[in-house]
């Protein structure tokens, strides 16, 4: 497994988000800290200066390993179950050109909350039946440019429906695709999951990323969760892709990316 870091250019102070800043200060910070890659939150890839991505990312040596677009649902009101279909195709769309940015990285791209919630629609079955719909026209471009998408289980405080990753595997299976998987998170799972390790091992074959948080939402080593437990069990399921650090930026981006850096190294 590599050890990956979140990015984003603006964000609030609270936002999950480690390090802040221009993309030619964020990439080569990430770099000197000992990252293998990065994980931008782009809020549109349609305006995204790919060609600076590029050389910033061959320059400081590291790759993109995941892209985030969960500014779609909470800056832009953009979901896929959205029961307008303008607002829906706006979302698809969205997520069609952050395809087109990971496919020449081999990076995968996250649903999250852009999925939106039941309380966005008229009926649970009108949300699911849209968010269905929506991930079967994702799927078919994902597969042909061979990016895949990775499904975000939330808490319960942050979504109403598909919070564990056996709600999850229950509603991807169908779909019977290896470019729509599961994407796990530390901090979603120290409250939804009776047992972590038993939860990650019963998702064997599923699991396409995984974001890393401590039981507090800070780096990795400031709380209580046993991460060693969590890699043991990625390990035994065949893990590959990297391990993402989503925490909160404080006491500040550097220190926060460094000591999570450190701990995750060291069980590693």
């Amino acid at each position: 497994m590599k050890l990956a870091i979140t990015g984003k250019v603006t964000a609030l102070e609270k936002a999950p988000f480690v390090l802040r800043g221009p993309y030619e200060e964020i990439i080569p910070a990430a770099a000197s800290i000992g990252y293998d890659a990065i994980e931008l939150h782009i809020d549109d890839s349609a305006h995204l200066d790919r060609p600076l991505i590029r050389r910033l990312l061959a320059d400081s040596g590291i790759g993109l390993s995941f892209i985030g677009t969960g500014t779609a649902y909470s800056q832009d009101r953009l979901f896929l179950s959205s029961e307008d279909e303008a607002i829906r195709r706006k979302a698809i769309r969205r997520i069609e050109d952050h395809i087109d940015t990971a496919k020449e990285h081999g990076a995968v791209v996250i649903v999250g909350l852009v999925k939106g919630q039941i309380k966005d629609c008229s009926s649970r079955e009108a949300c699911v039946r849209n968010l269905g719909e929506s991930l079967t026209e994702l799927v078919k471009k994902a597969e042909a440019d061979d990016a895949p998408l990775v499904f975000e289980v939330i808490n319960r405080y942050e979504s109403d429906f598909l919070t564990s990753i056996d709600e999850a595997l229950d509603f991807l299976t169908p779909f019977n695709s290896r470019h729509l998987l599961l994407h796990i998170d530390t901090f979603h799972m120290n409250i939804e999951e009776a047992s972590i390790p038993a939860s990650i091992r019963r998702a064997h074959g599923m699991i396409g990323h995984c974001h890393v948080a401590d039981s507090d939402r800070w780096h990795a080593g400031h709380g209580h969760y046993d991460f060693a437990e969590t890699i043991q069990a990625l390990r035994d399921i065949g893990y590959t892709r990297a391990l993402s650090v989503e925490s909160y930026q404080f006491p500040d981006p550097l220190t926060s990316a460094a000591e999570s850096f450190k701990t995750l190294k060291a069980l590693l």
